[in-house]
């Protein structure tokens, strides 16, 4: 089932408020305000390999009425919208200064609330096909790829996105029907579009980048035959390529010339939020398990398509409805529970994918996984169970669980072999790897009154109270 309307389609960004019968209000200094109903769209951004960059979103209001607004929200509004991942394609009506916003300068909402719930599902299954749309900045020469490179980064063959998407969905989505198109002059000089940043927010640049992109590709291309758009620049436009936005991805060559990249920021337009590790540095690109947290590391390589996209998390998979229930299975009730996970590279495993372990008087949650050096995660740091506690209000939900060295993700903290055991003394949940089996590990979980060994757990934050018999 598709998710209707993921591309903001090629009508024209132009930033007007709604028409539809505002409600007029008065602030406290007499600023003539309105709010304004529609789609929140969030696009996440993501740095280049070893760029430090801090995490960002970028916002638009999507009118219902087909015109939007560029928002400036601060991370405080996305948390009471209960984060981008929830906030994406939700409906939301946001408090607004008459007249602020119609040059395409972003507007920050006096207020923001959620006015109902996301316009459809997360769930992603059948073809989704892509258009990469090749544009040139004005006063920048084109690079040496051309047209073929573009139309084959989609084949059905490794590493393909074709290929690569219906691994990760065990076959449940693939991109059949894609195709690229350009070069296409842009209007203006990458300048003119960068100097559109404003401190740390781009959804200004970013609608006028696809603005006239898409323009510029419109009389060649019937942008209404395709469900995404791949917006393809011969240099970049700040430090980030970028994702999400109902569709749609924009790629500097170091994107383009890297398909995990592409992958990244294709799971992105599909509604996923970035992974974390545990390290509280605020960067969002640093779990080596995730193609949507680093794309670079422990990944495998391609002499055309540069750095490969590994698997994404269990977590993740199962937002996007891949993980059908008969390979999940959850923990909320005391005992001692034993599952059979698999590999979750693995296609039609009869064994699980994915054990949810709640975390008592909370929304939060643990996830158990398993991953091996198999297809697409061939170069991850080794075999083993992988865990990740889950706060879906947080930025990032998913973070990884590492207690040796959370700034690494890749060290013997981050991977759970046989005779191991993680311990949340605190909320009474034990996690231990019992054995090896065919594809997979042995898992047992302890819940509740008794099923706890060690007196320290993940949650404190002091590691002191492991010995040798948890890592």
């Amino acid at each position: 089932m598709h998710i209707s309307g993921r591309i903001i389609s090629a009508l024209s960004l132009v930033l007007v408020l709604a028409t539809s019968g505002p409600v007029f209000s008065q602030t406290d200094s007499m600023v003539e305000t309105q709010w304004v109903e529609g789609t929140l769209l969030i696009a996440w951004g993501t740095p280049d390999a070893g760029d430090q960059a801090p995490k960002t979103v970028a916002a638009v209001l999507r009118h219902d009425d087909g015109a939007a607004t560029n928002l400036a929200l601060d991370p405080g509004q996305l948390a009471a919208l209960g984060g981008p991942m929830k906030a994406n394609g939700a409906r939301a009506r946001a408090l607004l200064p008459v007249g602020e916003g119609a040059d395409g300068s972003p507007v920050r909402p006096l207020q923001i609330t959620r006015a109902g719930p996301k316009t459809a599902g997360t769930e992603a299954s059948g073809s989704y096909p892509y258009v990469s749309l090749m544009c040139a900045f004005s006063d920048v020469g084109l690079p040496p790829e051309g047209l073929p490179y573009f139309q084959n980064m989609y084949s059905n063959t490794f590493p393909g996105l074709d290929h690569y998407w219906r691994a990760q969905s065990y076959g449940m989505v693939d991109v059949v029907g894609s195709t690229a198109a350009g070069w296409f002059t842009l209007p203006h000089t990458q300048s003119h579009y960068t100097d559109m940043i404003s401190g740390s927010n781009y959804s200004t640049m970013l609608s006028a980048l696809y603005d006239d992109c898409t323009g510029a590709a419109s009389g060649s291309v019937n942008l209404g035959d395709y469900v995404g758009i791949n917006l393809m620049f011969n240099d970049t436009f700040g430090p980030y390529a970028w994702g999400g936005w109902g569709g749609v991805t924009w790629e500097p060559p170091w994107g383009w010339r890297n398909v995990a990249v592409i992958g990244h920021e294709m799971g992105h337009a599909f509604g996923l939020p970035h992974s974390n590790n545990a390290d509280g540095d605020g960067s969002p690109y640093d779990n080596p398990w995730d193609v949507m947290s680093s794309s670079w590391s422990s990944a495998l390589n391609d002499p055309t398509y540069g750095t490969v996209g590994k698997h994404t998390i269990t977590y993740h998979k199962n937002i996007l409805g891949w993980i059908p229930s008969g390979r999940r299975a959850e923990v909320s009730t005391e005992g001692f529970h034993t599952f059979e996970i698999d590999h979750l590279t693995l296609a039609g495993t009869g064994h699980l994918h994915m054990v949810q372990v709640q975390i008592p008087g909370s929304s939060r949650f643990y996830t158990v996984e398993v991953r091996d050096r198999v297809g697409y995660d061939g170069n991850l740091p080794g075999f083993a169970v992988i865990l990740h506690e889950v706060d879906q209000g947080r930025q990032e939900p998913a973070w990884l669980i590492d207690i040796e060295d959370p700034d690494n993700g890749g060290d013997d903290g981050a991977m759970w072999l046989p005779g191991e055991c993680f311990d949340d003394a605190a909320n009474e949940i034990l996690i231990c790897v019992d054995s090896v089996t065919t594809e997979g590990y042995r898992v047992e979980v302890g819940y509740g009154d008794g099923y706890f060994v060690f007196t320290d757990g993940f949650e404190s934050g002091d590691t002191s109270g492991w010995t040798s018999a948890t890592h």
